[in-house]
């Protein structure tokens, strides 16, 4: 199903948050507090228009005090930042796995343990051992050995 995304933006009144919708004129609303704006505004958004709550997104924005948007702004960097660090490392190990280096010199390399090195790499089956390479295939040098 499509969605359409529609933005709340709600302001302090008081003990109340005051909700307008600039994408419908006059949509205005309601809420004691922030973590009921999302739902009852898309409940009247789709009343208004006739459409199914399923069909609408709704991005709420608090006025908020500099500090608070500051927050906000670090912390929308700060999970890009992650997001481009996995990528890179994900790069990172594929290419060393492509050279042959060793798992102890990945991990030192890359400062990770062996326990996080796993999280970037494929899943391996259940069970005690892990299995070594098929006939004929190169080991990963990523994938830890059993002792």
């Amino acid at each position: 199903m499509e969605t359409t995304t529609f933005t709340a933006l709600c302001e302090r009144a008081g003990r109340w948050w005051t909700i307008h919708v600039p994408q419908i004129e006059g949509l205005t609303t309601q809420v004691r507090s922030l973590d009921q704006a999302e739902i009852l505004t898309r409940q009247l958004i789709a009343r208004t228009l006739g459409i199914p709550p399923e069909a609408i997104k709704v991005d709420v924005l608090p006025d908020a005090p500099a500090p608070v948007a500051r927050a906000l702004q670090l912390r929308y960097a700060a999970r890009q930042a992650f997001e481009a660090a996995t990528q890179a490392t994900r790069e990172a190990l594929e290419a060393l796995a492509k050279d042959g280096v060793a798992f102890h010199d990945v991990a030192t390399m890359l400062r990770l343990s062996p326990a996080e090195i796993e999280q970037y790499g494929p899943r391996l089956p259940a069970g005690p051992a892990r299995p070594g390479p098929a006939v004929g295939q190169a080991p990963n040098p990523l994938q830890l050995t059993s002792p």
